[in-house]
């Protein structure tokens, strides 16, 4: 604030230094800076006490009013970008923060899909070893009883067959060669009931 003024007081002493010789032309002197009556110098001092006052109203006044509010401007601006620099580092860092864990929850998630999808995998793998071992049990069951009711229809066609021929035998006394069709008789029949 202190520098226009002391720069506009040089330019002013040195206009003075110009325009002083000017309006003391004396014949055959030298021109002086302090050459002049007092009158003179009086009228100097009060032309630049009110050149100075007309420039401090119009011209440096507003001058310095601007030079002072493009100041706080340039002031506030940088202010305001230095708080837009730290609030977009602050959304950087969230953003980022942020994008980490969702990259650790879809990491997890992805690990517990897969832990579950290998469960269920084992879960369905043992159950279908069940299912065949139960079916293995059944059919084995279903076999065996097949085989006891065969076996159980098969003395029971022996029991009757060999009934009849000893029913046959009682009531005709047998040669040799009646016995052996008796036992033809009675095998071609057990193989005729054994085929169907």
């Amino acid at each position: 604030m202190k520098r226009p003024t002391v720069v506009i007081c040089v330019v002013l002493v040195a206009m003075l230094t110009i325009v002083a010789p000017l309006l003391a032309e004396t014949e055959g002197e030298s021109p002086s800076v302090f050459a002049g009556t007092v009158a003179q110098s009086l009228a100097a001092v009060i032309v630049f006490l009110i050149l100075f006052a007309v420039l401090y109203k119009a011209a440096w006044g507003p001058i310095l009013r601007g030079l002072q509010d493009r100041e706080n401007k340039i002031r506030d601006d940088l202010e305001q970008a230095e708080a837009s620099a730290r609030k977009a580092a602050e959304t950087l860092a969230a953003y980022e923060k942020k994008l980490v864990e969702a990259r650790a929850e879809a990491r997890q998630l992805i690990d517990k899909g897969r832990a579950d999808a290998e469960k269920v995998a084992a879960q369905l793998k043992q159950q279908t070893q069940d299912d065949i071992v139960a079916a293995r049990k059944r059919a084995t069951g279903d076999i065996e009883t097949a085989k006891q009711q065969a076996i159980g229809e098969l003395y029971a066609q022996a029991a009757t067959l060999s009934t009849r021929i000893a029913g046959k035998i009682l009531q005709r006394e047998m040669n040799e060669n009646d016995h052996r069709a008796l036992i033809e008789e009675s095998l071609a029949e057990l193989s005729h009931r054994g085929g169907n």
